[in-house]
């Protein structure tokens, strides 16, 4: 940690080299960056441990080529989230909540929010698991949906449920596994049809790789394309036809 001392003269050496005007500014635009990594926010209300980050490499994934295909995890504000929730054009109660490598489980936890018919995490981390359920347990109080479950399973595998859907991702692997996930996805929606809405939260970099592997899921249109200022958090959304 920087002393008092070092910050005032870095401040002073910023002055003389570059002006007070633009000095208030760079301190302006630091004080007032948001760090979603340090953002314990949510944490301190409810009791739960959803902040931070954890890297693929710190997941405890034994299968070589799925921990490189992994994504850090990183909790979403739940501002961005909440946002989706209420913008998403579900009712709630009609549709179950899947969440695609929900890690901590603070997605899980906002959705529980409201009455879904069920809310589920898939992560296939062991350890991760451990502490989403332990989240959900200290959230219990304020869910609306029914339990909210967390499947420790690779989400490529995983068996959706019987009803309608509302699947979110916070871009949490290679797009390639996306593919495989709703190709499967669809074969699973022929024999019982049902309706399917995603939303996926995305920075824009990113967002290419993204749409490209859902232009290869012929039952799924983009609906809506949400592109945020700083391009961290933006949304993809899509949707297939009537059930």
């Amino acid at each position: 940690m920087q002393s008092v001392t070092e910050k005032l003269r870095r401040i002073r050496h910023s002055i003389a080299s570059s002006g007070l005007r633009r000095t208030l500014a760079d301190i302006a635009i630091q004080k007032l960056s948001y760090s979603a990594e340090q953002d314990s926010s949510f944490d301190r209300q409810f009791g739960t441990d959803t902040s931070g980050s954890v890297q693929p490499a710190d997941l405890g994934i034994d299968d070589a080529d799925v921990r490189d295909k992994a994504i850090l995890y990183l909790g979403s504000p739940p501002r961005v989230t909440r946002w989706m929730l209420r913008n998403v054009g579900v009712a709630a109660e009609e549709f179950s909540f899947v969440d695609l490598g929900c890690g901590k489980g603070r997605v899980l936890l906002l959705a529980a929010e409201l009455p879904f018919r069920q809310v589920v995490g898939v992560e296939i981390s062991a350890e991760l698991c451990a502490i989403a359920r332990s989240n959900a347990a200290a959230f219990r109080r304020w869910t609306r949906s029914g339990a909210i479950t967390v499947a420790n399973a690779d989400a490529t595998r995983f068996e959706f449920p019987a009803t309608n859907l509302l699947i979110h991702l916070y871009h949490p692997f290679d797009p390639e596994l996306t593919l495989r996930i709703f190709e499967r996805l669809g074969d699973s929606l022929r024999e019982n049809p049902r309706r399917v809405v995603v939303a996926y939260l995305v920075y824009t970099a990113a967002v290419p790789a993204v749409e490209a592997a859902f232009a290869r899921i012929p039952w799924l249109s983009r609906t809506r394309y949400e592109h945020s200022v700083t391009g961290q958090y933006d949304w993809l959304f899509y949707a297939s036809g009537p059930a």
